[in-house]
């Protein structure tokens, strides 16, 4: 549902990671279907998950370092003007912006390699939201993040909540699962094995 995290659970080779990739266009599936607001959709390319406004976050992060926070963020849609020059401002300005929803000060001009992995992060989730997610997945979030840093993402995803996007969390923490998810869909073997509210 909007403003959703769900929570999907299983053992290494339940088939977490392939759901996912279905989903970001990265693997196409041989049987069953994909709905998407009610819709049966094929997800042939990442270009149509994008297109369909869901972002996947995977757990090695795809950012260029030698880039700015901003350049990252607007890769391959950079705002253009007149004479297909690249307008800065509006990029900056954008950025911030986005960072802001985040409750993320950071510089947009700052070269991402100068960022923590929980920054970087925050700059993927940036990403998604100037791409107009309305889903956006995790997988794996919190595996290389402090406690601290932990927190910080879940409070970001509680505002995202707020913000109606959904989001599906990979994890195989459980207390982390209870913490932040409302639903949660446990996998075993590459099956369904079961999907509950987390109250329950």
């Amino acid at each position: 549902g909007q403003g959703e995290v769900v929570g999907i659970i299983g053992k290494n080779g339940a088939g977490k990671s392939t759901l996912m990739k279905l989903l970001s266009g990265a693997h196409q599936r041989d049987s069953g279907g994909i709905y998407w607001q009610e819709q049966a959709v094929e997800i042939e390319t990442p270009r149509k998950s994008q297109d369909l406004g869901i972002s996947t976050i995977y757990q090695e992060l795809m950012l260029t370092p030698d880039l700015t926070i901003a350049e990252n963020i607007f890769l391959g849609r950079e705002p253009a003007k007149s004479f297909g020059r690249v307008d800065k401002k509006k990029m900056y300005d954008e950025s911030v912006r986005l960072l802001q929803m985040l409750d993320m000060p950071l510089d947009p001009r700052m070269p991402v390699k100068e960022l923590s992995i929980a920054q970087q992060q925050m700059v993927e989730v940036a990403k998604a939201l100037s791409q107009n997610a309305k889903l956006i997945i995790m997988d794996e979030p919190t595996s290389s993040l402090t406690e601290h840093e932990t927190d910080m993402l879940f409070k970001v995803s509680r505002n995202l909540k707020d913000q109606g996007v959904s989001i599906v969390f990979i994890s195989h923490r459980l207390e982390e699962v209870f913490n932040i998810c409302d639903r949660v869909t446990v996998l075993r073997d590459g099956k369904f094995v079961e999907s509950a509210d987390i109250s329950d």
